[in-house]
């Protein structure tokens, strides 16, 4: 039938696009095709594009459907048919340039160059393209390198080696060097009208000064970036600093060789433009200076704390925390501190002979589920680690194991005891002192399986490890019946802040369960006169009775050196603390075993109770049978034999439950995780350096400073105080404020003196010398 016009009459459209609710919906021939969120135009442009390319629209029809012009329809389906759907993405509104410079591909540019060592500008690009498929043209990168003050090292050629410098730092040399007017200075209207010959020997001869200059000040501008060129440029104009005092640690430094263990184990040349040697003076300095953990270190002045580094500024605490990360993928925690161990040795800075070996718990408090270990302060159970500490006889801390909890003082013994002898045979001490080795612990190690390991009985009559004194166990029984007239000889025993101290003791032998004999010294102290057994496996001829009394009545320096490294450094403090599962879950008792156990219990109190219960109704007078039962006799035999049954039953079940299983199949699948100790380690080596290098520090300042008790205070006063930096004639003068404390003024001073005698210089590459002064 043909078509009939009627008046006011309109076909129906194939294809209509609705708005409502916020929502596009597109109907093609009343059923729905297509809807959207409103404002999408790539879903418009999309729906258009696949309108036509099914045959259900014609261009003319979608434009006149969608309320576009034809032009723009036709645009789409070329931009679909050409790139595909990126065709129909709109274009970002703004410049089209630099805006493609992004912080992120800024970035990538920068670290291939600092990083990797590429400084040519192919292959950059070639390196953007295989690592992060970038495409960034040769004049792009050149301008990230120059606005980072890079395109100078460029344009020199320097090539594979990494040079450090500034990310943001200031303009080119031009600025630095200002011209001074003066009668020589050449007219203003007579500027240009000299031919270019004579304008390049005026340059030529204005950069001769210049070099000139520089030398006398000892150093050559053209040899470092314009960032180490403005460093150097600050310390020549001088400026007060806040951590001034702590530069009084460099020729400490560099005597007892900081740097050189670091470099020779963990191999990270440079990280986001800081060398190894700066990070690590930035941790040292953190913990001289008292900040409490790394985000504590935000309240530093970057700028001033940059000095003590040879830096502009110091690292931020985002890149110490990514260093620390790096750190710990190198897994060389326990290098290192044999590593450092082995320089205190060498160094002096510990002694070989007596090993005080103690440990000290470091509790975490976190929400994963590690081994528990026992806390000695508050005498309970706690989740957290170990820190086995091994001191020389002066208390000096060298040698340090962090462990999980599940290990004990009785296993790290042996492990500290045969790591020690490995490292002094490194550091040159003979076989004969190696052999003599004193080891001193507290009643943790009380163990005759301990003792004998240690007199070599493991292996048959074999060599023995170690000389050991330690305190008995289980000896009151026996050392309170000895008579006081048995006490008649007097061991002296001095210490290091305190008085000295006669201390009576007698000398006996005992015999030990599962050990043999042992010779035992009992002392008396105290008004009280209390008692305590000391054994050893010395005999009289190595080790005397005297030196044993004061070797462990001294012990009590060691905890004092714990306490120090706690309260003052900080030990317990951990930088993140990273999680992995254990290779093999251990064992744990049966929770379900256990309460099986506490159901049985149970049942056989209420057997018990029904049982007496029926004995009471049997043995009832006849005058009080009379009244009526509340339960029958059969119902409590009946209830007697259901109990049995469920007991008879509970004791079937027991027989097939194991009574111990994986630890995550009794906690539904939780597994127990340990801590990775890698970025505390290394942060606690160079705790350890601290406390020894200000041990050594408060040695140099009790020469000049009488009050020996006071000298810590003291010391921390004299490096925690301001001064004035200043760089002149290529020497760094270090002026230190005056301090109204005659005494103090008075050592400091002198202490300045001393360490003057050093020769001391700067720790970063200008290797400037330094002169301390107090004002």
């Amino acid at each position: 039938m043909d078509d009939v016009d009627f008046p006011g009459w309109q076909p129906e459209k194939s294809i209509q696009v609705i708005e409502d609710n916020g929502l596009t919906r597109v109907m093609v021939r009343g059923e729905p095709y297509m809807r959207w969120r409103s404002g999408d135009e790539e879903c418009v442009r999309l729906a258009i594009v696949q309108l036509y390319e099914c045959g259900l629209g014609t261009e003319e029809d979608l434009a006149a459907a969608f309320g576009r012009r034809l032009r723009s329809v036709q645009r789409y389906v070329a931009d679909f048919a050409g790139e595909g759907i990126r065709g129909l993405m709109p274009e970002r509104r703004g410049p089209k340039g630099r805006w493609k410079l992004t912080a992120e591909l800024r970035g990538k540019i920068l670290l291939i160059v600092l990083r990797e060592g590429i400084w040519k500008l192919e292959a950059i690009q070639q390196r953007l393209m295989e690592a992060w498929q970038e495409t960034v043209s040769l004049p792009s990168i050149q301008q990230v390198l120059q606005e980072n003050g890079l395109s100078e090292l460029t344009a020199l050629g320097i090539g594979d080696g990494v040079v450090q410098g500034e990310l943001f730092a200031p303009e080119p040399e031009p600025q630095l060097v200002l011209p001074l007017t003066g009668h020589d200075a050449q007219p203003a209207d007579k500027v240009g009208a000299s031919s270019a010959p004579e304008k390049e020997s005026e340059a030529n001869a204005a950069r001769d000064k210049a070099a000139a200059a520089d030398l006398a000040r000892g150093w050559r501008r053209d040899s470092y970036s314009p960032a180490q060129r403005a460093y150097l440029d600050r310390l020549e104009q001088g400026a007060y600093n806040a951590y001034a005092g702590g530069l009084l640690f460099v020729p400490l430094l560099a005597r007892y060789n900081f740097v050189p263990p670091l470099s020779r184990v963990i191999r990270i040349a440079t990280h986001e433009g800081y060398s190894l040697e700066e990070l690590a003076l930035t941790l040292f300095y953190l913990d001289v200076f008292g900040f409490r953990s790394l985000e504590d270190f935000k309240r530093a002045y970057a700028e001033e704390f940059g000095v003590l580094m040879g830096r502009t500024q110091s690292p931020s605490l985002f890149t110490l925390r990514r260093f620390l990360h790096k750190v710990r993928k190198l897994g060389q925690g326990e290098a290192l501190i044999d590593e450092f161990a082995l320089t205190y040795l060498k160094c002096g800075l510990a002694a070989w002979g007596v090993m005080y070996i103690d440990g000290h718990f470091l509790p975490y408090y976190g929400l994963y589920a590690i081994s528990k270990g026992w806390h000695g302060v508050r005498q309970i159970p706690m989740k957290g680690s170990y820190n086995f500490l091994a001191v020389d006889e002066r208390f000096a801390p060298w040698l340090f194991l962090i462990r999980s909890s599940s290990e004990d003082l009785l296993q790290k013994i042996p492990e500290l005891i045969e790591k020690a002898k490995r490292i002094g045979e490194q550091a040159g001490v003979s076989q004969e002192r190696l052999d003599k080795l004193i080891v001193v612990f507290d009643r943790e190690g009380y163990s005759a399986e301990l003792y004998r390991y240690l007199d070599g009985r493991d292996q048959g009559a074999g060599k023995r490890r170690a000389l050991f004194i330690s305190w008995a166990k289980y000896s009151d029984k026996w050392v309170n019946d000895l008579a006081e007239e048995q006490f008649n000889r007097v061991a002296q025993v001095t210490y290091e802040i305190r008085k000295a101290e006669a201390i009576p003791y007698l000398e006996t032998t005992r015999t030990m369960s599962k050990y043999g004999k042992i010779r035992a010294v009992v002392i008396q102290n105290g008004r009280a006169k209390k008692r305590a057994a000391i054994y050893t496996n010395g005999a009289a001829e190595e080790i005397g009775a005297e030196r044993i009394v004061e070797l462990i009545c001294r012990r009590w320096g060691e905890e004092n050196a714990i306490k120090e490294l706690l309260h003052k450094h900080l030990i317990n403090y951990t930088p993140g603390y990273v999680l992995e599962e254990l290779e093999e879950q251990p064992l744990v008792d049966n929770p379900e075993l256990r309460e099986l156990k506490k159901q049985r219990a149970g049942l056989v109190s209420e057997l018990n109770r029904l049982k007496i219960e029926l004995a009471d109704r049997l043995l009832e007078p006849p005058t009080k049978k009379r009244r009526p039962p509340r339960r029958s006799q059969k119902e409590m035999l009946d209830d007697i034999t259901v109990v049995e049954g469920k007991i008879l039953l509970a004791d079937e079940q027991l027989d097939k439950l194991p009574s111990e299983i994986r630890f995550d199949e009794a906690h539904a699948g939780e597994k127990l995780l340990k801590l990775n100790h890698e970025k505390k380690r290394f942060l606690d080596c160079i705790k350890v350096c601290v406390c020894n290098l200000k041990a050594e520090m408060c040695r140099l300042l009790l020469k000049h400073y009488d009050w020996q008790k006071e000298v810590v205070p003291a010391l921390a006063m004299i490096v925690e105080r301001t001064g004035y930096v200043k760089l002149e004639g290529g020497q760094l003068e270090v002026t230190l404020r005056r301090f109204t404390d005659r005494e103090i003024d008075y050592a400091a001073r002198h202490l300045c003196e001393d360490l003057n005698r050093m020769q001391p210089a700067t720790l970063d590459k200008y290797q400037l010398p330094i002169r301390f002064h107090v004002q």
